[in-house]
């Protein structure tokens, strides 16, 4: 235990408190994944303007001429889902407050309530495989 830092959870009822809805959570992930402004994932542009008819979309126009759209999921594990992003936060709060280090799929289906076991064991891979890059890391913070 000779140098290591010990780092509390957050407890259902913080999760909860922090994370209302999903324009709460896809305002985390925007704050986490881009701390000094938004940027381009394209072309690292600084210049993209939000979308006032879509909530965390933005429009570049330093890619091409009639303007790159992209939302804060794009480049993530969360992009191409139709599951909302809360859940995503359930699933990854879950799996990284158990005791064991992992989760059972079944258990996930269970405790969050999804329809079928396919979805549970498709995020939990994409959750696993994400934990192993650093940017996915980077963008967990305190959950």
């Amino acid at each position: 235990m000779c140098g290591a830092k010990f780092t509390r959870q957050m407890t259902i009822p913080e999760f909860e408190a922090m994370f209302p809805d999903d324009d709460a959570c896809k305002a985390y992930l925007a704050q986490q994944r881009w701390p000094d402004g938004v940027r381009c994932p394209r072309c690292c542009s600084a210049r993209p303007y939000p979308l006032n008819t879509r909530p965390f979309h933005w429009q570049c126009h330093d890619c091409d001429k009639s303007g790159y759209r992209f939302s804060v999921l794009v480049g993530t594990v969360f992009q191409g889902t139709n599951v909302p992003l809360r859940q995503w936060f359930r699933v990854i709060h879950m799996i990284l407050t158990s005791k064991q280090g992992g989760v059972a799929a079944l258990e996930i289906q269970r405790v969050i309530g999804f329809g079928s076991y396919q979805t549970a064991h498709y995020m939990a891979i994409r959750v696993r495989a994400g934990l192993v890059n650093p940017e996915f890391r980077k963008l967990m913070g305190i959950v």
